[in-house]
């Protein structure tokens, strides 16, 4: 695999020319706003860098700029209002330490934490293989452990069993790709796997911290292997409020073809966003898993959800991450494949039926992740899938 030093920053204070100044108008919308995370795009180029936002009242706001997109968290603003900041050139307030995301680089994986708490590490080399594990379940690129506010892991990779499980990590199941049958899940069936590539950038902020990726999906059941898509990964970890209530980080993946033939994927059980719990939830009576639409893991299998939450126990302590959908997502809400008795969870959009993933058309899949310690509070997963779904609208204007 390919770690590009290189694109690996961190971000600094940015320069905006002398007496150039914007206004930036964040409106509500129908819902009431906390700690929403709103991004915009200016509408001329802007170093790349943090700023501070003065809106008349209050503490300043940092503003991340990446790429001329701007990212900053909203406290709180009533469903309907509206406020008005300005982005100008001057030195930025004392940034905060135990307010940033930060990261760690290693080798096999890098790691995030937003102020001393631990979020998540993504391994962009392949990981060790626990003893007597067959070599075909060798893998890179993905998620593995994922924190709760309170340290308890809630994710597992390589168990027993369950070796093809690996974390937060996605493949497909059941396709076809030129007259052949490749399984990128099943890594011990041996006909197709799926790879790190490159790590193209890490970074960290007082708002956000992250990583842009790549995978290949490898189809090995022909006479010569054949890398059937090419998959993108952008993940982005966000300071966690401070009432220390959960963790947040979304993940974009983008999948496209990597030769002039499609990818088909006729209607399968699972196959997808995959997300393994932590070993302990095997126990009777130690999982539980709840949908935006009530449903749990006796009657959730192929529903459609919003969002969905994976729990239990971790030594005497409750725990849970949820997985929230994007409506933007192809066949949103997506249907759900649901272990009755395993703590696994999978978005699986090909519950409802064949599709393909075409050259030229790319599929792209886009969820939020919430961690928390204790009980799920459905009301604040809702808030929470609004601000994802609905985020505030936000008009930009150069000053000077």
């Amino acid at each position: 695999m390919k770690l590009c030093i290189a694109a690996l920053l961190l971000f600094s204070s940015g320069a905006l020319a002398a007496g150039q100044e914007y206004s930036v108008t964040v409106t509500a919308g129908a819902f009431d706003r906390d700690g929403t995370i709103v991004s915009f795009r200016f509408p001329d180029r802007v170093d790349d860098g943090i700023y501070a936002m003065e809106s008349g009242s209050g503490d300043p706001v940092y503003l991340q700029v990446d790429d001329n997109e701007g990212w900053f968290i909203l406290d709180q603003l009533k469903a309907g209002a509206s406020r008005t900041f300005t982005v100008s050139p001057g030195p930025l307030p004392a940034r905060e330490a135990f307010l940033e995301v930060t990261r760690q680089d290693g080798d096999p994986e890098v790691s995030f934490r937003s102020g001393t708490k631990d979020v998540l590490s993504y391994y962009h080399s392949e990981s060790k293989l626990p003893d007597g594990v067959s070599d075909r379940y060798r893998r890179a690129g993905y998620i593995h452990p994922v924190y709760t506010p309170g340290g308890t892991v809630v994710t597992n990779h390589m168990s027993e069993g369950r070796e093809h499980h690996y974390g937060i990590w996605s493949a497909w199941t059941n396709t076809q790709f030129q007259g052949r049958t490749p399984d990128f899940w099943n890594a011990h069936d041996g006909s197709g796997r799926v790879d790190g590539d490159s790590l193209e950038a890490a970074w960290d902020g007082p708002v956000h911290g992250g990583f842009r990726s790549n995978h290949r999906f490898t189809d090995l059941s022909g006479p010569e292997p054949v890398i059937a898509l090419n998959e993108h990964w952008e993940v982005r970890v966000y300071r966690s409020p401070q009432n220390g209530a959960y963790h947040i980080f979304d993940l974009t993946m983008t999948h496209t073809a990597n030769t002039g033939s499609p990818l088909a994927l006729p209607e399968y059980r699972y196959g997808g966003l995959g997300v393994r719990g932590h070993g302990d939830w095997n126990e009777e009576g130690n999982l539980f898993f709840l949908t935006s639409e009530g449903y749990d893991y006796s009657n959730g299998n192929g529903t459609r959800a919003r969002w969905s939450h994976v729990g239990g126990f971790v030594d005497g302590r409750l725990a849970g991450i949820a997985i929230l959908g994007h409506p933007g997502n192809d066949r949103h809400p997506q249907t759900v494949r649901i272990h009755p008795s395993e703590p696994f969870f999978n978005y699986a959009p090909s519950q409802l039926g064949d599709w393909s993933i075409r050259p030229g058309s790319p599929w792209v899949g886009r969820y939020r992740f919430i961690t928390y310690d204790g009980e799920p509070e459905a009301g604040e997963l809702d808030r929470l899938w609004n601000d994802y779904a609905y985020p505030p609208g936000v008009s930009v204007a150069i000053i000077h």
